[in-house]
This record gives C-alpha cells, sequence and structure tokens, in this order.
C-alpha cells in the first residue's frame, strides 16, 4: 500500500508537481535511462502494481477473461473487476496508446512471447506441449522473416 499524508495539497502545487514529474520522466533518451529513472523513483513494489495495472488493460483488451487475467498475474478478482469498469468501452489516453501497440507488428510479437510464457504450461496442463511448440514455430518464421 502506498503512503500518503492525510493533509492535501492545493491544486496550484499539485499541478506544478505533476510538471515537475512529467519535466524528469520525460528526460531519458532510451529505454535503459527510463528503467534506472524509474527504479530510483519508485519502490520495487509499486514498480510492480504499476505493471501488474499496465497488463490487466492490455489482457482486457485482448478480451482475456478476467478469471484467468488474476489467475496468471496474481491478483484478485476483484482488482481485475475494478479495472475492467474503469476501462469498460472507454477511449482513454491508455487504451489508444495499447491498441496503437497492438497495431504494431513488432510490439505485437513482443506480447505474444510475453504472455505465451505467462499462459503456456507445458508439463502442467493438457495440450500445452503443442501450444508451446507452435509457438515456438512461429517465433523461427518471424525471425526467417525480420532478417
Amino acid at each position: 500500500m502506498v503512503n500518503i499524508s492525510k493533509r492535501p495539497v492545493d491544486e496550484e502545487k499539485l499541478c506544478k508537481l505533476y510538471q515537475l514529474f512529467f519535466e524528469v520522466v520525460n528526460n531519458t533518451e532510451d529505454k535503459d535511462e527510463f528503467m534506472e529513472l524509474i527504479q530510483d523513483i519508485l519502490t520495487p513494489v509499486e514498480q510492480i502494481m504499476i505493471a501488474k495495472r499496465i497488463a490487466i488493460i492490455y489482457l482486457l483488451t485482448k478480451h482475456v477473461e478476467q478469471v484467468v487475467i488474476a489467475d496468471n498475474i496474481k491478483v484478485s478478482r476483484a482488482t481485475v473487476g475494478k479495472f475492467n469498469l474503469l476501462f469498460y468501452k472507454k477511449k482513454t489516453r491508455l487504451i489508444k496508446i495499447i491498441e496503437s501497440f497492438l497495431n504494431n507488428e513488432k510490439i505485437g510479437h513482443f506480447f505474444e512471447d510475453l504472455f505465451a510464457d505467462i499462459f503456456i504450461h507445458p508439463g502442467i496442463y493438457i495440450g500445452h506441449h503443442k501450444l508451446k511448440w507452435e509457438h515456438e514455430k512461429r517465433k523461427e518464421e518471424r525471425k526467417m522473416i525480420d532478417v
């Protein structure tokens, strides 16, 4: 749980704080600098919390069932339900960004690989050996096309 002071900050100061936050985060050149900055300003728990929230929203836009999301990302069904209600049929800025990722083929392959690693468990579930083999085959085909 994030600790926030009970004393509220007035709107003008809060706006300046957000502007400062934007300037600091926007001042990174590449992914490595961004990750270093995030590790400097966020605790490991906060980093995981933000990553899980984005993953939940991403999976909801891919129409993955809420129970499956909760089980695989290790969050409660109530958390997934909350994000489903918050983003259901809304075109927020985050949803637009995720949809643009889905349209970008390279990013799509990254997410496909990431979630295949999360959801495919050969040896644990029946039929997952075939799914794993098919996924590996698609990865090899992509490598040949990208070369």
